[in-house]
């Protein structure tokens, strides 16, 4: 087996792993529990779970999507969250080469992968993921050179935001956007710079008013309806981390093509 898929194949299987750790962080954080006890447990029952039930995604195949114990159905959050990440994990090693650049696409992915589940499922994006995002940000910055552009980045993340938010509450007297998106944004800012803060604002905007209003027309909610932001800030990180070279030529021939 060749080194590059050996790591594609270890960074899949890590993910699986992390993921299964995920599944702990999305559930316990928002509900304010220790990650660490009592250990994993059936949620309904609260009967401790063996570490045969609890071999990611396996685990809950074998046992057809139901506690051992007392048989309540297990969320389909759990396999799915796992095999995601350790899709995105294989995906980025699969993309990266084996260096510190892939040590932080995976640590940001794994923050990303979280956050925008628990904001998914109860609308938080947690301090105690996205501070240490940020300053997880800052020092793989600092370590590849650019500590200027990351901390410029973090600010301008939070004070564009912030100013948004503060000039739509002024406007129309009604919350637009939540302090998690704030510090989400700058966390982006403190990993990739600011420069990638327009693009990123610009396709997850972009993102979130088409998918949100197809959600709304669907659902025959109301406009008024808050629909979470955090995972099309994460899915435009995403876009960045991947595809930021391409995205850049891509804006400089437009830019070539207008003038």
């Amino acid at each position: 087996m060749s080194i590059s898929a050996f790591t594609l194949v270890s960074c899949g299987l890590l993910g699986l792993l992390f993921g299964s750790f995920a599944n702990v962080l999305v559930y316990r954080l928002p509900r304010r529990e220790s990650i660490v006890f009592p250990g994993s447990h059936c949620p309904s029952c609260a009967h401790p779970i063996a570490w045969y039930d609890n071999i990611p995604l396996l685990s809950w195949l074998c046992l057809r999507g139901r506690c051992r114990h007392c048989n309540v159905v297990i969320s389909m959050r759990y396999p799915l969250l796992e095999a995601g990440l350790g899709m995105i994990w294989a995906l980025l090693a699969w993309h990266f080469p084996l260096t510190p650049e892939l040590g932080m696409a995976l640590v940001l992915s794994f923050l990303l992968w979280v956050l925008s589940w628990i904001d998914l499922e109860t609308g938080l994006l947690p301090n105690v993921l996205t501070f240490p995002g940020i300053a997880f940000g800052l020092l793989f910055s600092a370590f590849a050179g650019h500590f200027q552009d990351a901390v410029i980045g973090a600010a301008a993340g939070y004070a564009v935001f912030w100013l948004i938010a503060r000039l739509f509450l002024l406007l129309t007297g009604r919350q637009g956007m939540g302090q998690g998106d704030f510090k989400l944004l700058a966390m982006l800012g403190a990993f990739f710079g600011w420069q990638a803060l327009p693009l990123v604002i610009f396709l997850s905007s972009f993102v979130g008013a088409v998918v949100g209003s197809l959600y709304l027309l669907a659902a025959g909610r109301s406009v008024r309806t808050e629909i979470p932001y955090g995972p099309y800030l994460a899915l435009a990180g995403m876009v960045w981390l991947l595809w930021r070279d391409a995205l850049l030529a891509w804006i400089a021939n437009m830019q070539g093509g207008l003038f």
